[in-house]
């Protein structure tokens, strides 16, 4: 199996050497191909991509996979989506995932993906964890691993009425991506919204309970213009309707009672508000392999039995 991974950057020096480590560190029994688009930087980003790329050629970096290809341009582009747009244009992998250059994976990340995608021909999609850090890599907190309603994201409703989907944990086959079609790179900030909400249209999002990868929380990320994003969501998806009415009163519900007491309250009141009801998720045992586990929430995940 071999995985495409693409970090699309602009100026992004002072930190895309965690997140270039965190790809390049990646053990167990796969290939990587690790495919880099600059916008045409003008601060040592690529200067540091350069340094990567002439390790990895003399050997001194310790290869821990199957093998490494490195690629990289670095030249003028429309943006964030167009730039991950053209590096999936270049990809040969299996497995397709993009990483933002303050972003980095976790140790296990791509092997736990690897031991899922392998023994669960029909996922195409999936979902880690995330663990959020500010600008000096101090913990914010650790996202829980949420389970997704297949036509709730169809409807764009996670991201607007509902949690995030956060786009540093997911991973999907290249087949999806291909019959998705490609992120519609006019949009600056939900390109991430448009692709998931293609993605439902063909599959549901199975969660994975364990730890990916980390995304960090600082000043001047797209992802901070919530009023851009908002408007590029509605151009995405139109307003969900009556479901939209019935998934802000859930929310408007859960978030007002006791998270002690409120699992048998909101179990009853989701099988009442919907009928699609996703409670399968992934766990991984102590040996590090991957089962199929039902939740007893249809919200988060809360152990009740596996496969």
């Amino acid at each position: 199996m071999k995985f495409t991974i693409v970090t699309p950057t602009y100026n992004g020096g002072e930190y895309i050497r965690e997140t270039i480590e965190s790809v390049l560190s990646q053990s167990g029994d796969f290939k990587i191909e690790y495919i880099i688009i600059d916008g045409g930087s003008t601060d040592n980003t690529t200067e540091i991509i350069k340094e990567y790329e002439q390790k990895l050629e003399n050997n001194t970096i310790s290869i821990k996979c199957d093998g490494i290809e490195f690629k990289w341009i670095s030249e003028k582009d429309n943006g964030m989506y167009s730039a991950i747009n053209k590096g999936f244009d270049m990809a040969t992998g299996d497995i397709y995932a993009w990483i933002n250059s303050d972003d980095k994976y976790l140790t296990n990340a791509f092997q736990i993906m690897k031991n899922v995608f392998e023994k669960y021909p029909d996922i195409d999609w999936a979902k880690g964890k995330t663990i959020f850090i500010d600008k000096n890599a101090q913990n914010i907190n650790t996202a829980p691993c949420f389970i997704f309603n297949k036509k709730w994201i169809e409807l764009g409703i996670y991201g607007r009425y509902a949690y995030f989907i956060n786009q540093d944990s997911v991973f999907w086959r290249k087949k999806l991506w291909n019959k998705s079609g490609k992120i519609d790179d006019s949009l600056r900030y939900a390109g991430d919204y448009d692709l998931w909400c293609k993605f439902a249209k063909q599959t549901s999002l199975w969660s994975i309970d364990a730890l990916v990868s980390v995304f960090r929380q600082k000043d001047g990320q797209l992802s901070e213009n919530m009023s851009g994003y908002r408007r590029e969501q509605s151009k995405v998806k139109e307003s969900g309707g009556f479901l939209q009415k019935k998934v802000m009163l859930f929310f408007f519900i859960k978030n007002r009672l006791d998270p002690k007491n409120n699992s048998l309250i909101l179990h009853y009141l989701y099988r009442i508000l919907f009928r699609n009801h996703m409670k399968q998720y992934i766990t991984i045992n102590e040996d590090g392999k991957p089962y199929k586990s039902l939740s007893c929430s249809y919200i988060s995940t809360c152990k009740q039995n596996k496969e």
